[in-house]
Parts: C-alpha cells; sequence; structure tokens
C-alpha cells in the first residue's frame, strides 16, 4: 500500500512538471504509476487536491528538516542573508540532487489558482514560518505594506529559478553557469529584492492612498 502511493506521488509529481497540471488527473496517474486498480488514487488521496497536497507534503519534510539545521546554526541573532540561505539551499539541494521534478510541480501548483492555497498550507511547514517571520523582522528598511510583497516575489524568484535549474533550460542559447554558482546568484538576487529600499516614489504613492480613498 505504502509502496503504491509512493509511486503515484512521484508519478503526479512528474506530470505536473512535464505536462502540467492539466495532465495530472487521478486517473493519468495511476496509468503513470502502474497501477491497475482504477480506484487506487481515489482511496489514498481522495481527490486531485488530496494529491497536490501529498505530494508537497511528501517533499517538504525532508526540505524542511534541512532547513531547520540552517537556522539552528545561524543562532539567535541571523543576518539576512544567513536566512536567504536557509530558505534558498534545502530547495536547491533537493533538486540538484537527483532527477528532480520537485522546483517544476510546485511553481506550476503555485501559479494554479485552484491549488496555489493547498500549496501555501502545505508548503509553510514550522521551518517556513520561522524563517519567513525572521526574514520579515529584517525588513525594517521598508514601509510596513510593501514588507510582504518583498518577501513574497522573493519566494517566487527563488522557485521559479530552481524550476529553470531543474529542467536545464537556458534562453537565448547562453551557455548555462555552473550549478552551483546558479545557487550562489539566486542566493545573490534575493536579498537584492529583499534589500533594495523603497524609492521615494514608492513612497509617494503609499502616502496618497488614503487620500484617494476619501
Amino acid at each position: 500500500m505504502a509502496e503504491a502511493r509512493e509511486q503515484m506521488i512521484d508519478a503526479a509529481e512528474r506530470l505536473a512538471a512535464e505536462r502540467g497540471l492539466a495532465a495530472m488527473s487521478l486517473r493519468e496517474v495511476q496509468a503513470a504509476a502502474g497501477q491497475r486498480n482504477k480506484s487506487a488514487a481515489q482511496y489514498h488521496f481522495g481527490s486531485k487536491e488530496g494529491l497536490v497536497e501529498a505530494v508537497v507534503a511528501a517533499r517538504m519534510g525532508e526540505v524542511g528538516a534541512h532547513r531547520q539545521e540552517l537556522l539552528d546554526a545561524l543562532g539567535e541573532t541571523p543576518d539576512r542573508r544567513g536566512l536567504v540561505e536557509a530558505l534558498v539551499l534545502p530547495l536547491a539541494d533537493h533538486v540538484l540532487a537527483g532527477d528532480s521534478h520537485w522546483a517544476r510541480f510546485l511553481l506550476q501548483a503555485s501559479n494554479d489558482p485552484t491549488f496555489a492555497t493547498v500549496v501555501r498550507r502545505t508548503f509553510q511547514g514550522s521551518s517556513f514560518r520561522q524563517v519567513h517571520t525572521a526574514l520579515m523582522e529584517t525588513l525594517d528598511h521598508l514601509p510596513e505594506p510593501v514588507r510582504p510583497r518583498r518577501l513574497d516575489h522573493a519566494v517566487g524568484l527563488v522557485v521559479a529559478s530552481l524550476a529553470a535549474l531543474e529542467a536545464g533550460t537556458q534562453p537565448d542559447g547562453r551557455a548555462a553557469l555552473p550549478p552551483t554558482a546558479q545557487i550562489a546568484d539566486l542566493v545573490d538576487m534575493a536579498l537584492g529584492v529583499l534589500d533594495a529600499p523603497a524609492s521615494a516614489a514608492t513612497t509617494a504613492a503609499l502616502a496618497e492612498r488614503p487620500a484617494r480613498r476619501a
């Protein structure tokens, strides 16, 4: 039973990554996993939403444990870069470890209105919530309404970049950086999103909001 469930989780992740979530029906997953029992996916997951949740939960256990190790090593006063590394590196190591479809699955599911809530609920395990809270506390150089938006975009950048790395895509035929360099640069880019100050234009627009509502 457990083996059949794991096979269907692997098949669902692969189908969504390679062909999109539309291809990840319970029937398609059963076929891809070699399950002859027509009710196997329904029995194990209940619905497509349950299957998506199962895929995310299965992958985030290992990723979350690695992230917790990095967070614990940072001590009581972590700097922003250390926190960004704790966000990025566990996901990156999972992608680089082998024949991964995880980042592409996560990107697909995160951008699908039907499943985005499921992904957020399952993705935000204790170690993710910890690093998210700690990063928010470092963003006091930004106006408060901007802070969650910046962090959301930094996370989105990480997932999208890892999905491209996983797929081996490189625009315009350019030679790809070595994977380790791509990961280091991704940390730099995510940190840059968070470090950038709010411009005078952003600050002025925020100041105008009450007047416009009136």
